[in-house]
């Protein structure tokens, strides 16, 4: 059972690696915003993961707690994009009306 748990940590490290790197790459603000949501969950993941590991549920409320900020989050960054000002989408949607 340890080797999964190592093994599941391992691929939730690299999650994480590869969400930075679009956090900080990201073209527009939705695609860092979804990579921070999707962080997120890998946050929640991670301490569920420990939680397993000690055999314990002291880290229930933290994980439920964790995982309402992330859902607000993403819902208040969607409904600020909404209505922002994306050049690039903007753009982008002109020319396609414009073909």
């Amino acid at each position: 059972m340890t080797v999964v748990l190592y093994v599941a940590g391992g691929m939730l490290l690299l999650a994480a690696g590869l969400l930075v790197v679009r956090i900080t790459a990201g073209p527009t603000i939705l695609d860092r915003s979804m990579a921070l949501d999707v962080m997120m969950s890998v946050m929640v993941c991670g301490m569920s993961l420990w939680a397993a590991h000690q055999d314990s549920d002291a880290a229930l409320p933290a994980i439920l707690a964790l995982a309402a900020i992330g859902f607000v989050g993403s819902v208040a960054v969607a409904r600020y994009a909404n209505g922002s000002d994306d050049v690039e989408a903007e753009n982008d949607q002109q020319e396609e009306e414009n073909a």
